[in-house]
C-alpha cells in the first residue's frame, strides 16, 4: 500500500534495543537528579525547621525566665510550660529534634542555660543551623568538644568545627549569665 507516495510494509514497528537502553539510562540520569535535588531540599528544610524550633526555645526561656533563675529548667518543665514548640517531637520528658536525636535543654545558672541537639548531621547541616542561631542572642555554640562566642565566630573554625569524624555531631547552644 503506498500512502503519499511512501511506501508502507506490514513490518511491526517498536523500539530497538539500543533505543530501549538509550531511554532507559535518560530515565535513570533523571531519577538519580531527582534524588540529589530531594536530598539538598530536605536538609535546607530541616535546617530552617530546627533553627526556627531554637530560636523558639530561646524566646520562650529569656521571657519565661527574665525576673527569676533557670537553675530547675530541664525537658520535664521546658515541655510543661511550652517551652517547646508543637511541631517538635516529644515523648515523656524526650525531646527530638529534625533527625530524631535527642534535645536536651538545662538551665546552668541564675539566667544561663543550655539547649544541646543531638545526630545533627555534619558538614553544612551543622555549619547553616549555627549560622542561622547567630542574631537570635546565644552567646556560643560548641560542636562536640570545639566551640567559640558568637562575637568570635570564624567561618573557617566552625567549618571545621562541623567535620565530625562521624556523618553526625552533637550541637550545644549557650546563653550565659
Amino acid at each position: 500500500m503506498i500512502i503519499k507516495g511512501i511506501k508502507m510494509n506490514n513490518k511491526e514497528k517498536g523500539l530497538t534495543l539500543i533505543e530501549s537502553l538509550v531511554v532507559v539510562g535518560i530515565l535513570l540520569g533523571i531519577v538519580a537528579i531527582a534524588l540529589t535535588l530531594y536530598g539538598t531540599v530536605r536538609d535546607r528544610l530541616n535546617v530552617k525547621n530546627e533553627s526556627e524550633n531554637v530560636s523558639f526555645m530561646y524566646a520562650q526561656v529569656t521571657d519565661l525566665f527574665s525576673d527569676e533563675g533557670t537553675d530547675d529548667l530541664d525537658n520535664d518543665l521546658a515541655i510543661e510550660s511550652g517551652i517547646i514548640p508543637k511541631k517538635m517531637k516529644t515523648s515523656g520528658s524526650n525531646i527530638y529534634n529534625a533527625w530524631d536525636g535527642k534535645v536536651t535543654i538545662e538551665g546552668t545558672g541564675t539566667n544561663a542555660f543550655e539547649i544541646k541537639s543531638e545526630r545533627v548531621p555534619a558538614g553544612d547541616v551543622c555549619v547553616n543551623l549555627i549560622r542561622n542561631q547567630r542574631k537570635v542572642g546565644w552567646d556560643s555554640y560548641e560542636v562536640g568538644s570545639n566551640g567559640e562566642n558568637y562575637s568570635e565566630m570564624k567561618t573557617s573554625s566552625l567549618s571545621k568545627n562541623c567535620q565530625g569524624t562521624t556523618d553526625y555531631v552533637t550541637i550545644t547552644f549557650i546563653k550565659s549569665e
